[in-house]
């Protein structure tokens, strides 16, 4: 507790650059407040005028909490108990003249909705437009999967002491959350290493060291061959998509499996890919007629399907037969994800990732888009036990979770990145990988996070605006570049 205040008082005059003025402290009776209350001396003893305000009495204080108030109180400072109208209305005047609002309510340990005097409090502090630094997690805010009551604080910084917590990296908890910083205060190191069941958090630590380095007695037969099963008629672009972002991403061949008429201009589109032309319908999709072709040049490769695929009906059952019977590792997206429904137990045991958007999950999981959105952490973890797959669920700070419960947390990515043909780039790159030698989990986490960081290095040059999906072809050599490949 008493890092955690040290490190918030180094947040307010390092990180936001205030030197003086007037400082409105609110605190709960818990150990968040008791945090609160050791940034309060620190800040009183370098000459910062600070008010405390408790939704809690001082005898209910936590014991930290009260050993840290006890302090306080010798030092001559007043915590005003908000109990009714007339504390509010004191309250709204002394935040309204105050250069920084410190939330100090309720921290980690929050769950449930906020009632009473303390949702008024919190009302009151985003109505007043004031800058706020949160200690840990937003007042409101759940720190196991990033739900937030109605209402909940709305910062423009929060530090979060130790770890990120789940709520600081998932939506809501991200955006109200504002900034976030996170601050070491001496944890154990040995409790640091993460395990097995740890929810990873991907940011650049964690990247480095991820990427393989090449072997100068190497050849393209060492990296991989990728197989993109996917086109109809008007959707030609999705498999190009995914096809030059595998071998950007380093494939070593790459053959694109798509309807027979579309193979001329696919292959003027891709020089350096092979194309394996398939039987097709009128509509110009495949049909279950490909299906042991399709398997006739599996051994030993690995397939995404699904970019471009339509949805016709013969379609959708050769996509069956794929993921029923596929002999290497698959991953499968877009409308391939459809025919999950039909294939009932597979009936091979290779690695399985699935890469859905909100949408395509909620048909998954026979719910609205909604519900996946209101709890995407339950979602994911639902799906990837429910097929046995890895499973990617694409949006703000994308998911992958694991059949063994495993959860991922992504932090690269922006708004600019909302453009059609972002999930084929992100299938090329996981599908990569994963004919590299990654495992299903590596490949969708490291995928993920260089899908990300291109769209990011994208944005840097041109602006969110103007990002578009063959951007992340481009910028893919730079964003391996920072995360560690020679």
């Amino acid at each position: 507790m008493e890092n955690a205040g040290l490190r918030s008082y180094d947040f307010v005059r390092e990180k936001i650059g205030l030197k003086e003025g007037r400082i409105s402290i609110l605190l709960g009776k818990g150990n968040n407040g008791g945090d609160g209350l050791v940034l309060a001396r620190h800040l009183v003893n370098n000459g910062y005028e600070v008010r405390l305000f408790s939704l809690a009495s001082p005898l209910d204080f936590s014991p930290l909490a009260a050993a840290n108030w006890e302090i306080l109180e010798a030092m001559g400072l007043e915590c005003q108990v908000i109990e009714d109208e007339r504390d509010m209305l004191l309250l709204k005047i002394v935040l309204l003249s105050s250069k920084l609002i410190v939330d100090a309510i309720f921290g980690s340990g929050f769950h449930g909705n906020v009632s009473g005097f303390a949702a008024d409090v919190i009302r009151l502090v985003n109505d007043c437009e004031r800058p706020v630094l949160a200690l840990d997690l937003p007042s409101g805010v759940n720190g196991d999967n990033g739900l937030a009551s109605d209402p909940a604080i709305a910062a423009h910084w929060t530090i979060a002491f130790g770890l990120p917590k789940i709520g600081n990296v998932l939506s809501p908890g991200a955006e109200l959350g504002g900034s976030l910083s996170v601050v070491d205060i001496s944890f154990p190191a040995v409790l640091l290493s993460p395990s097995e069941t740890d929810t990873l958090f991907l940011d650049a630590d964690w990247a480095k060291g991820q990427l393989k380095q090449r072997n100068c007695q190497s050849h393209k037969g060492n990296y991989g061959h990728v197989l993109i099963l996917g086109g109809s008629g008007g959707m030609i672009g999705a498999p190009l998509l995914a096809g030059k972002s595998a071998l950007r991403t380093g494939s070593g061949l790459v053959s694109y499996m798509i309807p027979r008429s579309l193979e001329p201009a696919v292959t003027a589109q891709n020089l350096e890919a092979l194309t394996i032309a398939l039987p097709e319908n009128e509509e110009l999709s495949l049909d279950r007629r490909a299906l042991p072709e399709v398997f006739r040049h599996t051994g030993n490769k690995v397939m995404a399907v699904g970019m471009g695929i339509s949805r016709h009906e013969d379609t959708l059952e050769m996509v069956a037969g794929v993921i029923r019977d596929a002999n290497c590792p698959l991953l499968v997206d877009a409308d391939a994800l459809l025919a999950l429904n039909r294939i009932g137990e597979r009936r091979k045991s290779f690695p399985l990732v699935l890469t859905p958007h909100p949408g395509e999950m909620a048909r998954m999981l026979d719910c609205s888009i909604r519900e996946v959105q209101e709890d995407r952490m339950a979602a994911v973890l639902t799906a990837a036990e429910r097929w046995q797959a890895t499973v990617v669920l694409k949006g703000h700070h994308t998911l992958i979770a694991t059949p063994g419960k495993r959860l991922m947390v992504n932090s690269t990515g922006n708004p600019g990145m909302a453009t059609g043909g972002m999930g084929d780039t992100l299938s090329g790159i996981i599908i990569s990988l994963m004919g590299q030698g990654y495992t299903a989990e590596n490949a969708a986490a490291l995928g993920v996070y260089l899908h990300g960081l291109a769209g990011d290095i994208a944005a840097e040059e041109k602006g969110e605006m103007s990002v578009i999906a063959g951007d992340i072809i481009h910028y893919l050599p730079q964003a391996i570049l920072r995360a560690g490949q020679r």
